[in-house]
């Protein structure tokens, strides 16, 4: 007779001793867990899959086995450990001494099991602590030349990384690094009636902060669509005994760098920062519907900007550690936390009027595949975005010298009226048009419009008109569009009137 109940919770611990409350304090009083009849195990250590790449992905396994070849029918379920492990359906099967030859579809977990959950805590570190019996093995797929990560898996160097080089154009990290540690939690319940009935992954607290000083060089235009490199590709293999079936749950991580670019002309620019989020995000279904979960905090900060050159710019730079848990080499959960980086400059010619924007922030996307779990419900996904701008110029105008002097009525004033105009983090900018404007009175300027100097300064000359009310300047600083900064200033002065004197003989 069946159970009416079947429980099986599998907790995995990777390093972390926050994790350590969750051990069974006595797993071997759980209930074992009830397989499905019709599934057959095949084991690596007595058969060697010898399917190629193609002839899996259409569906055919070809499998010698080392002992006695079991018996195989069509709608049988197989289910193995080897590579990424393997849950199928039988459509057909023919054998050759000790060799089968069956051509299959994907099987689902609700077609292995009977009233079952399958719990277990992980992170995607190298290194663990498991409280159960768990095999496991890391593979590094793919490391660019030049990249590291740390011991623990969570940490990334990406320094003196050269993301794009075509002769004309430069994109370089020239230092960078990136920290990502998340702790997934996976639950799923099923039921011999109803099949899938609850399922969540989430990620709690997660700490996500990137360092990157950036540098690009641009000798022409330049119009570069979309370019993407995979910097880190590795998986951690798990794998754990449910009744005697193999469950093998492999975690991929890919740290992906994309970047696009649209560049006028010769252009040089150096950007830092660093940016930190603690993330919460997670999916659930339950009750037939799904609903997320997603809470954030950040702390964006730019460390230093600096650039060269007057040219309409948009580049765009995202780092994103993908990670994704694969059950028997189909994806399920996955969660892409998607760091970004949006730099803008504008320019308007013939006045060179402009304005520059670096932004910061996080695209992250959770969700379900559910190709492996059932067939009875879609596949989920949520992306959550935040976005703040971080540094932008010009951003402040401000009065150096040469407010509130006094002369007489048509009189050129003893100093210039000197304005200095900075960045968001107060840094001097040169090469910005500022304009002066007689706001009251009828005095006059040698100019209408200044260029700051390498200090942020520009200056013009007032004359006092012949009135002895009030008089003033007015300065502001455009922005490409044509729309004042923020910041305007008025210079005020004061105009006595000219004294006569009259000489003569009476």
């Amino acid at each position: 007779m069946k159970k009416l109940t079947i429980l099986f919770t599998l907790l995995i611990f990777f390093g972390c001793s926050k994790d350590d409350s969750n051990t069974n304090e006595n797993p071997n009083n759980q209930l074992d867990p009830e397989v499905a009849e019709n599934v057959v195990t095949i084991l690596d250590d007595n058969s060697n899959l010898t399917s190629s790449a193609s002839e899996l992905n259409n569906g055919i396994y070809n499998i010698d086995f080392t002992s006695e070849v079991p018996e195989i029918n069509i709608n049988d379920i197989i289910v193995g450990n080897e590579r990424e492990g393997f849950l199928r359906k039988v459509v057909s099967v023919s054998s050759n001494g000790n060799s089968l030859s069956m051509q299959t579809t994907q099987a689902t977990i609700d077609d292995l099991f009977n009233n079952v959950s399958i719990q277990f805590n992980t992170n995607i570190s190298e290194s663990s602590r498991m409280s159960n019996p768990v095999s496991k093995r890391t593979q590094v797929n793919y490391l660019r030349q030049g990249i590291s990560f740390n011991e623990n898996g969570l940490g990334y160097d990406f320094s003196n990384t050269v993301l794009y080089d075509d002769g004309n154009a430069t994109f370089t990290i020239t230092n960078g690094n990136a920290i990502f540690d998340p702790n997934f939690s996976f639950n799923a319940d099923y039921s011999s009636l109803g099949g899938l009935e609850f399922l969540e992954f989430k990620a709690h607290n997660a700490n996500l902060k990137i360092n990157c000083d950036f540098n690009v060089t641009v000798a022409d235009s330049l119009n570069l669509p979309e370019f993407s490199e995979i910097l880190v590709d590795y998986d951690k293999y798990l794998t754990f005994p449910v009744a005697g079936v193999p469950v093998v749950v492999v975690i991929n991580t890919q740290l992906v760098a994309e970047l696009n670019a649209s560049i006028d002309t010769n252009v040089t620019w150096i950007s830092s920062w660093t940016n930190t989020f603690g993330v919460t995000t997670g999916v659930k279904y339950e009750n037939d519907n799904w609903t997320r979960n997603f809470d954030l905090t950040s702390d964006l900060e730019v460390n230093s900007m600096d650039f060269g050159g007057q040219v309409n710019i948009a580049q765009n730079l995202s780092i994103t550690p993908r990670v994704s848990l694969k059950f028997y080499g189909v994806i399920g959960p996955y969660c892409q936390p998607e760091l970004t980086e949006d730099f803008n400059f504008n320019v308007t010619l013939p006045s060179l009027d402009w304005d520059a924007e670096l932004k910061a922030g996080l695209n992250l996307t959770t969700g379900v595949d559910i190709t492996v779990f059932g067939n009875t419900l879609a596949d989920f996904s949520s992306t959550d975005s935040y976005e703040e701008s971080i540094w932008n110029a010009p951003t402040s105008l401000t009065i150096e010298s040469g407010n509130n002097q006094t002369a007489n009525q048509r009189q050129l004033l003893d100093k210039p009226l000197k304005v200095k105009v900075t960045d968001a983090l107060d840094n001097p900018m040169p090469f910005v048009p500022v304009y002066f404007s007689v706001s009251a009175g009828t005095g006059s300027l040698n100019k209408e419009s200044a260029i700051t100097d390498e200090n942020g300064f520009a200056q013009v000359f007032w004359t006092l008109g012949d009135n002895t009310d009030s008089q003033s300047v007015e300065s502001t600083v455009k922005k490409a569009d044509g729309t004042n900064i923020k910041s305007t200033v008025i210079f005020n002065a004061n105009s006595e009137e000219n004294q006569t004197a009259l000489i003569g003989t009476w």
